[in-house]
């Protein structure tokens, strides 16, 4: 515990005390994130808060981990380059798709960390090995860039990375992986260190850089859970019955929603990969009119469905649990519509009364 503990507050400082530094370096070389149009934020922003987040996890992993895992720093530092890139000069979806999909191979075929088994899942327990690798790779790419897809006020991403990654890191710490836990924990103290200035208003952005991180190692850790927990005992009471449905519970934001704008840009004769303003982040901020409160009503919403889920992972299956996530996130969504389309509509309401009277 003590090693994971030295190890997270070396992780807090670093990204905590740096943070200012390359914020005025950016300042002075004028990378900014400028506001306006599909952007929901004013004036210029300085980006790549992910380069600190980066450094700071790299650098407390291979003081604090007995054994450094080479691979997947090399493949964490292969989507931290490309993050990097894409927060200098845009890149192409099909350029990204590729530095992702070598990076997710680096982990599935030489870390070796892949689906090895559906559980039950659908009544399959046994799968191939190809296809097993298939999906961890196609896994690791979605979580990956549905977490790059809610970075999109003040705070939030951090806030749910930070969660995801402290329930991943408390289980394996409790469950004898400690590894696993140091890399979770002190990514989670690198963020930490980092929302202190992205809070709003932000002084600096994770940018592109942060995100993919992000989204990249929660996804490695989804997979690890799935293949420990089953080899926990089932009396054990870190051992969980759906062990796929409390991993959508911990991903569950950034994959409802981006299956959810995916599907609404596809039924409006959009391109899915077209940057807009749908998603849920945008509907709530549009109510609160303050990002703060619009990252603290979401955060604690996802806090709420990942207690829940937990509890009912250790009484029902996937094939239960999955169902019942995804129908809680679809009624949820549509509870939020209707607050805002209430909302909306007495603001116009209200609008036309006073200019009526004048």
């Amino acid at each position: 515990m003590i090693y994971i503990i030295f190890a997270s507050v070396t992780a807090l400082a670093i990204s905590f005390l740096f943070m200012p530094l390359l914020i005025t370096i950016l300042q002075k070389g004028e990378l900014f994130d400028e506001g306006g149009k599909r952007k929901i934020h004013k004036g210029y922003v300085p980006t790549m808060g992910g380069i600190v987040i980066f450094i700071a996890f790299t650098f407390s992993i291979s003081a604090w981990l007995p054994v450094t895992p080479a691979f997947l720093i090399g493949a964490i530092f292969l989507i931290a380059l490309l993050g990097i890139r894409d927060d200098f000069v845009p890149t192409s979806p099909k350029q990204k798709l590729l530095i992702q999909i070598i990076a997710a191979s680096i982990i599935v075929f030489i870390s070796d960390v892949r689906i090895i088994s559906f559980y039950g899942f659908l009544g399959i327990e046994t799968i191939p090995d190809w296809f097993g690798c298939t999906i961890s790779i196609l896994f690791i790419v979605f979580i990956t860039n549905a977490f790059n897809l809610i970075d999109g006020i003040d705070g939030l991403a951090g806030a749910i990375g930070i969660i995801g990654l402290s329930f991943f890191g408390a289980w394996f710490y409790f469950a004898g992986y400690h590894e696993y836990s140091i890399i979770a924990i002190v990514l989670a103290g690198s963020i930490l260190g980092f929302i202190y200035y992205n809070w709003h208003p932000a002084s600096i952005f994770m940018g592109d850089t942060g995100s993919l991180i992000i989204g990249f190692v929660l996804s490695i850790c989804a997979l690890w859970f799935f293949n420990s927990n089953t080899s926990l005992p089932d009396n054990s009471w870190l051992h969980f019955d759906a062990p796929f449905g409390l991993a959508l519970g911990v991903l569950i934001f950034p994959v409802f929603d981006t299956v959810r704008t995916f599907i609404l840009r596809v039924r409006q004769k959009k391109s899915p990969f077209m940057a807009d303003r749908q998603h849920t982040h945008h509907h709530v901020l549009r109510m609160t009119k303050n990002h703060a409160i619009a990252t603290i009503i979401i955060t604690l919403t996802y806090v709420m469905i990942l207690a829940l889920t937990m509890a009912l992972a250790r009484i029902v299956s996937d094939n239960i649990l999955i169902p019942a996530i995804v129908i809680f996130s679809i009624l949820l969504d549509m509870f939020i519509k209707n607050r805002l389309y209430g909302f909306l509509r007495k603001k116009i309401d209200r609008r036309k009364t006073v200019q009526t009277t004048q």
